[in-house]
Formats: structure tokens, C-alpha cells, sequence
């Protein structure tokens, strides 16, 4: 950023910027649709707390089976996780298919969800929200790097389900989810 005097009054910054070819103009991701983004079901929030959790365990499970798809094809691709994630679960989604897709990297095996626990739930909230214990099973999965080299042994693996606070909202007629995070605590039971 460098300094202009603009005729003797005020200094006003300007950019001295100047963008780079990074090279990958020609490298562009994917933009076929995911398939594991199940046909969503809009409607109005009801009051049937049971009903509102299944609704948000749904998309939960789209978001963990998202996030499978991404790393197995490898190709850059997150079109349609926007159905049933928003904020930083969207982003998280999108950068993680880009960073596969950037570093070569393919995953073989499937996450495997083994629980899912309403920790709070505020249908009165606007928007409402619902806060989902996840317990995840990784112990299937292994990625393979650029050469086809396996990375197992450096992926986290407990050898039991780990726990993903999944944090939902309703937005446009439906619930997505919006928050996620790993716990200190791990709780998960054995699968």
C-alpha cells in the first residue's frame, strides 16, 4: 500500500497491488453436483420437537455423506452442499473439496455416523436452532495422496466414533447446518 498526496491535502492510500498468475487458471474444479445432497423437504417449522430434530439430523447426515463425497472424488466439487449447510459449515465443505482437489488428494471409505444427540433445542429462537451431538466412525477411511501414497497412518483415528457438535438453523423453509466443531470432551461409545 503506498502513500498518495492528493495536491497537497489529505495523503489517501492506493493499492499498489498487483495480482499474480498462480498458474491454475486452466486447473478449474469440478462443478458437477454432489449426489449425496438428498432432495430436501421444505416446509414450515412445526412446534413437534421430535419431528424438527429429525429434520436437523437429516441434514447433518447430508452434511457428514458431503463431506465423504468431496474427499472421494477429489475433483473440487461442493455444488449443491448449499441445501443443507450455510456460514461456516458452507465454507468448511467448499474449502475442503478445494484443498483435495489442490493437494491430489483422494479419500477410499466412508464415515460412518453411529449416534446423533439433541444437546439443546430453540424452536422460539428466529431463526430456530438445534445443537446435535454426532458421533462419527472414521476408522474405514484412508487417503491417498497425489502418488497414491496412503496417509492412514497420519489421520486421526481414536479407534472409536468421535464426537461433531453440528449446530442447525432453519433457513428458507428448512434446516441447515450452520456450526461445527470437535469437542474436548469425547464421549462417543464404541461402535
Amino acid at each position: 500500500m503506498a502513500l498518495v498526496v492528493n495536491n497537497g491535502a489529505t495523503p489517501q492510500a492506493a493499492s499498489t497491488y498487483t495480482p499474480v498468475d498462480d498458474g491454475d487458471a486452466d486447473d478449474d474444479a469440478s462443478e458437477e453436483p454432489l449426489t449425496t445432497i438428498p432432495a430436501i423437504v421444505t416446509g414450515p417449522l412445526s412446534d413437534d420437537e421430535k419431528a424438527e430434530v429429525d429434520r436437523a439430523t437429516a441434514a447433518a447426515d447430508a452434511v457428514v455423506a458431503a463431506l465423504d463425497e468431496v474427499a472421494q472424488r477429489g475433483d473440487g466439487s461442493a455444488v449443491g452442499v448449499e441445501a443443507v449447510a450455510t456460514g461456516w459449515v458452507l465454507g468448511e465443505v467448499q474449502s475442503h473439496a478445494r484443498e483435495q482437489f489442490d493437494l491430489g488428494y483422494k479419500q477410499t471409505g466412508d464415515a460412518r455416523v453411529t449416534s446423533v444427540t439433541p444437546t439443546a433445542v430453540d424452536l422460539a429462537a428466529s431463526p430456530a436452532t438445534i445443537m446435535l451431538k454426532v458421533c462419527v466412525d472414521v476408522s474405514d477411511i484412508d487417503v491417498t495422496d497425489a502418488a497414491g501414497k496412503s496417509l492412514k497412518d497420519s489421520l486421526y483415528n481414536p479407534g472409536r466414533p468421535v464426537a461433531h457438535l453440528y449446530g442447525a438453523v432453519f433457513e428458507d423453509k428448512t434446516w441447515k447446518i450452520s456450526s461445527h466443531e470437535i469437542p474436548d470432551v469425547q464421549d462417543c461409545d464404541a461402535a
